[in-house]
Order: structure tokens, then C-alpha cells, then sequence
């Protein structure tokens, strides 16, 4: 009787580290294959695109007061409208097709990246951040840093929750 409760436990662990271990990487290629195949439904199950817009959001607003660079209130001026206007377009641009293609063509955020980074392949990499979340951090083939997506477990699954751009964003 021991034995087998041995056993039982030992066979939790190893399919509990066997999701551990290999989840993200699933997640990764199933947001992948969902984009490639131009699957909407698929893809809004898999990012979580009001945290995502948050995320992008809060990247144009910090890159919006760095641009502004100067104190007092006529000159915040600029910033506030850059990131209102920011704002709106994000409402607009991040939708399931928008970041289908993004990820399918892998130009998600390419604008924004310096014109030599652009067109290069990158390779990813895990990060864990505890049990709940993960990153997948990018690497392009010269060796800069590329962008990192933001993973937040969702149940047994995961959801894109957000990405950075390398350096300065924007």
C-alpha cells in the first residue's frame, strides 16, 4: 500500500514538472500557430488583450514623458496629447487579427525597434517569475536584445499579458 502511494506521488511530481518545465514553451507555439493560421477565436483565448493594451499603454506613457524631457505645465502639453493619441490607436491597432499578423510575421513591435534589428531572426528564451507568470525574452541573431512577451498562467494555461521593447521603448 505504501509503495503504491509512492508511486502515485512520484507520478504527480513528474507531470507536475513536466508541465512546469514545458508549458510555456506550448504556449509560446500554440500563440504561433493560432497567428499563423489566422485563428481570432484562438487567439482571443490566448492573450488577454485588456492587459495587453495596459501594458502597451503604460510603455507609450513613460516613453511620452522621457520625450518630453522638460518640466512645467505647457510643456507636458505635447506628452499628454502623444499619449492620449496613443492610446486611442492601441484601442484600435490591438485587436485579435492586428496582433495575429503581428505575431505570424514576427514584426510585433518592429516599428519601434532600430532599422539594423529589423528582419533579423530571434530566438527565444525562458524566464520564470514564480508559478504564475513568464517571460519570453528575444534574442536577435547578432545577439541584441529583442522584445519580451509577458505570459500570466491562466488556470492550467497561459495568456500574452504584455511585451517590452529592448532599451528605451519607443
Amino acid at each position: 500500500m505504501m509503495r503504491k502511494l509512492l508511486v502515485l506521488i512520484s507520478l504527480i511530481a513528474l507531470i507536475f514538472g513536466a508541465w512546469y518545465l514545458a508549458s510555456p514553451w506550448f504556449a509560446m507555439n500554440g500563440l504561433a500557430e493560432a497567428a499563423q493560421d489566422g485563428d481570432t477565436a484562438a487567439l482571443e483565448d490566448k492573450v488577454d488583450f485588456p492587459a495587453l493594451r495596459a501594458s502597451t499603454s503604460e510603455q507609450i506613457t513613460e516613453a511620452a514623458r522621457r520625450g518630453s524631457g522638460q518640466s512645467g505645465l505647457l510643456a507636458r502639453v505635447p506628452a499628454v496629447v502623444t499619449e492620449r493619441i496613443g492610446r486611442e490607436a492601441l484601442d484600435r491597432a490591438l485587436t485579435p487579427e492586428t496582433v495575429g499578423r503581428m505575431v505570424a510575421s514576427g514584426t510585433l513591435a518592429a516599428d519601434f525597434l532600430p532599422e539594423q534589428l529589423r528582419g533579423q531572426e530571434i530566438s527565444w528564451g525562458v524566464e520564470r517569475e514564480g508559478f504564475d507568470s513568464f517571460r519570453a525574452i528575444g534574442t536577435f541573431e547578432d545577439g541584441t536584445a529583442g522584445p519580451t512577451l509577458i505570459f500570466a498562467r491562466d488556470g492550467l494555461a497561459w495568456k500574452l499579458t504584455g511585451f517590452e521593447l529592448p532599451g528605451p521603448a519607443l
